[in-house]
This record gives structure tokens, C-alpha cells and sequence, in this order.
């Protein structure tokens, strides 16, 4: 299973045929599976023209062919089932739900006005709170920046307008983040260039869940020579849990060891004491501190593994040296080391043991149901063996030899080949050919 890649593009209208079929070519280059699109300026026939090459699902909401239009395209190869979609009668925002490869997820595609309007927020907050799954993906131009200072170009003082702070609202009540920032805390670019202003602004956004931000692997802003707005991508990873791909996940029953939790309290005061300062946003804190963790619980995981691996060793080898030794000598003494050795070493198995079977019913519990490898081989089930072990010839001989087996079978033609199989039988499944 590839990432799933997602843009958002304000296209400024494709009424036009020509480039209608640019943007499309553009998106199929780009290896592009799921595409929000807004100021389409298309009605509702000419939206179902869009549904061609390597669309195979599309989603609107249409206004007129002058203004306004959004749109939800979705690649052929796209394991996506509908469950619902909502549209308002005003062309700003279209949002879907359905599972995509058994996982429960939202999209949405939004334009939202160039002045301020509580009514467009409120329906959309209304709309999707409704039926807010897990993952949710809501991508869109929403004509205005969110950090004054950041994403403009000349650099704004001033307050946040209101349509930022509405859009600031919006993403707080709903959970979502802005992916770009997230991933780029301090990085300046933007999305559109205003002529008249001669200035730059980050107005196209990306929004995504918390569950969603966790598999993101990379979002970015990219150049469209097509439209006077910047395309925003994000690459996904596929949106359920493969048993065989390594995702990491916090080893939960790490957290009722002592010494595990004292380290973790250092670590993150460590991280505190040197990263906190006026210029980091709690958010940024909060999610670069979450990496630092990650990488210390991973480096104490190795290296208690690599410890529990060499106690392992240890006590084998102290065993093998106690196990000669009681061999030659008989002694008492020497017999009760070689028990508390083999109970030591049987205690620690058993530990390994009860570890590894909570994790493989973890993991059936969560992903035996859903498509991917697990469920393949647990649907094929086990094959039985092909192999015959012994053949009777007419006479009532058994043989066993693997070329007599062959030369009795295929050796005398055809003609005999029916009349020999229907008089031979495996020994380990005489009852099922009896």
C-alpha cells in the first residue's frame, strides 16, 4: 500500500475546457489520489465533466459558472465508500464521509468569503461536528493568515482579523491542526500573491485531526503555474495499521515501571529546560516534545532488550558450566545454584513469552478485520501437505521409494494413469481417500 497524497488548490475557475484538462494532467503527474478544489466556477452538469482519465469519484457543491465551486476528486484506485455528503446551496464547502480502506474518515474542500461571515463558519462547524470521525482531512482557501507575522510578507503587526480568529475557532472546536505549520514551526512561504498589495500571504490550508497528524509524513506548499494560488500538499500514510510495517507505539506496560517513569520525568524536564522560551508556541512545544520522548523511550527499549538479551546469555551459559559441574560432583550445593539459575532463566522466558502473546492478540484485535497481510494469511489458513508417502501398486505392494512412487504413477502411459490413481492411497489420509 503506497502514501496517500492529498492537495488543496484554489484553481480559479476551470470553466474553460482547455484548462480543465491541464489541471487534471497536472494532478494525474503529480500521482495526486485525492484533490480539494475550490473557485471551480462550474455548475453541476459541467462538475460531472471532471469525472474522466483518472478520476473515479467526484464530490461538489456549485454556485454558478462565474463564481465560487468546490470539489472533491477522487482517484479510480481509491478504496473509498461513501457513507454521506454534505453541501451548502452557496458553492463555499463540500464534506464527505466514508471509510477508506475500513477506516472512518472526513474530507472537505472549503472557500471560505473575502469578508467576514459568522453564518459560513457556524453551518460548517454544524455540519461537520455532526459526524466528526477520527480522521478528517478539511483543505481550502479561507482568505486570511493566521499568524500575522509569519504568514505574511511584508510581516503584519496588526490584531487578528476576525475571519482568523473565526478560522482559529473553527479548527479549536473541531480539533484540527494546520498541518504545514505543524511540521514547519518556523518557516515562512505562502500561497498567493496579491498584485495590487504587492504582498504575500499564507491563505490555503490543510486541516487535519489529531489521529490524521500522527501519520502525516510530509506537507508542503508548491509553485502552480496554472493558478495564481500555491498548491498544499500533504502525503499520508495509508489509514489503517499494517501488522508488518513498522509503526511505532508506546509499550504501555512500561508505564507501571518505576525506574521507566523517573526517566521519563527527567527527560522531559530536560527538554523543557532547554527548548521553553517566549518565541515557541505551546502547541510547537507540545508536539516537538512529543519526538523528543519518542526518541528517548526508544533508546531505553533498546537498550533494556539489549540488556534482558545478554541476562539471557548469562544465565544459559551459567547453566551449561553448573550442569557439568553437578555432573562430576553431585554436590548439594552446587545443585541449588543450578536450580535458582534455571528458574531465573525460566522466569525471564516466561516474561518474554506472556509479552509477545499480548501483542499478537493486540495486534489480531486490531487489524484481523481490516485488508492487509494479517487477514490474507489468516483467510488462506494453513495448506495441507501435497507430498504422497507411499503408493500400492495392483499386486498390493507398498512402496516408498520416491522414483518408484513416480514410475508406478506416470511410467506406463496414460491410458493407465486414471486406472492407477483410483487404486492408490496415502497413507496419512487413508480415511479421506477410503
Amino acid at each position: 500500500m503506497s502514501n496517500i497524497k492529498i492537495i488543496t488548490l484554489n484553481v480559479k475557475g476551470i470553466n474553460n475546457v482547455v484548462k480543465r484538462r491541464k489541471i487534471l494532467s497536472m494532478l494525474k503527474k503529480d500521482k495526486v489520489q485525492v484533490a480539494l478544489l475550490q473557485e471551480t466556477h462550474l455548475t453541476d452538469l459541467e462538475h460531472l465533466k471532471l469525472k474522466r482519465d483518472w478520476v473515479g469519484q467526484i464530490f461538489y457543491s456549485s454556485f454558478n459558472s462565474k463564481s465560487r465551486g468546490v470539489a472533491i476528486l477522487i482517484h479510480k484506485n481509491m478504496s473509498f465508500k461513501l457513507e454521506k455528503v454534505i453541501h451548502d446551496t452557496e458553492g463555499r464547502y463540500v464534506v464527505i464521509t466514508g471509510f477508506l480502506y475500513g477506516e472512518h474518515v472526513l474530507m472537505g474542500s472549503a472557500y471560505a468569503p473575502n469578508t467576514f461571515d459568522s453564518s459560513f463558519y457556524s453551518k460548517l462547524l454544524a455540519d461537520i461536528s455532526s459526524i466528526c470521525p477520527p480522521f478528517v482531512i478539511l483543505g481550502g482557501d479561507f482568505n486570511c493568515g493566521l499568524v500575522p507575522e509569519m504568514d505574511h510578507s511584508p510581516s503584519k503587526t496588526l490584531p487578528l482579523s476576525r475571519m482568523a480568529k473565526a478560522t482559529k475557532d473553527l479548527c479549536l472546536d473541531l480539533g484540527l491542526f494546520d498541518a504545514w505549520r505543524i511540521i514547519n514551526p518556523r518557516e515562512k512561504d505562502f500561497t498567493f500573491f496579491s498584485r495590487p498589495h504587492r504582498s504575500f500571504s499564507r491563505i490555503d490550508y490543510l486541516f487535519v485531526s489529531r489521529s490524521t497528524l500522527d501519520r502525516t509524513k510530509s506537507c508542503s506548499i508548491d509553485a502552480c503555474i496554472l493558478s495564481d494560488h500555491s498548491l498544499v500538499s500533504i502525503e499520508l500514510l495509508p489509514p489503517y495499521y499494517d501488522p508488518l510495517s513498522r509503526h511505532w507505539r508506546l509499550n504501555s506496560s512500561l508505564l507501571s515501571d518505576p525506574e521507566f517513569v523517573t526517566y521519563l520525568e527527567k527527560q522531559w524536564e530536560l527538554f523543557i529546560s532547554t527548548n521553553e522560551s517566549p518565541d515557541v508556541s505551546a502547541s510547537t512545544l507540545w508536539e516537538t516534545g512529543k519526538a523528543f520522548l519518542r526518541g528517548g523511550i526508544i533508546s531505553y527499549t533498546a537498550a533494556k532488550r539489549k540488556n534482558a538479551l545478554a541476562k539471557q546469555l548469562e544465565l544459559e551459559q551459567q547453566i551449561k558450566t553448573l550442569d557439568r559441574v553437578f555432573k562430576t560432583s553431585s554436590s548439594v550445593s552446587v545443585f541449588k545454584k543450578l536450580e535458582a539459575a534455571r528458574s531465573a532463566l525460566d522466569q525471564l522466558l516466561t516474561q518474554k513469552a506472556e509479552s509477545a502473546i499480548f501483542f499478537a492478540k493486540h495486534r489480531l484485535f486490531e487489524s484481523g478485520n481490516k485488508p492487509g497481510r494479517l487477514l490474507a494469511s489468516l483467510a488462506k489458513g494453513r495448506a495441507g501437505s501435497c507430498v504422497i508417502p507411499s503408493l500400492k501398486d495392483f499386486k498390493g505392494k507398498q512402496h516408498f521409494e520416491t522414483k518408484v512412487i513416480r514410475d508406478q504413477s506416470f511410467g506406463e502411459g496414460t491410458a493407465n494413469h486414471t486406472a492407477i490413481l483410483n487404486n492408490f492411497w496415502c497413507s496419512p489420509f487413508v480415511s479421506q481417500c477410503s
